[in-house]
């Protein structure tokens, strides 16, 4: 069962990426969407960080 921490971290993420799709959208300026964008990478690092702690603990 996933974890209070994976939760929040998988709902930060998918904020992220629709912040990311709005801005790309409504064709915000260059620097607001290059703002969402490495937000979305941040997170997504995240993300690939907890898979691979997951997977760490299967071995």
């Amino acid at each position: 069962m996933p974890s209070d921490e994976t939760r929040r971290m998988l709902k930060v993420f998918g904020v992220a990426v629709t912040a990311y799709e709005d801005a790309v959208e409504k064709g915000a300026p260059p620097a607001e969407v290059s703002k969402a964008e490495a937000e979305v990478r941040t997170r997504l690092q995240e993300v690939a960080g907890l898979i691979e702690r997951l997977r760490a603990k299967k071995k």
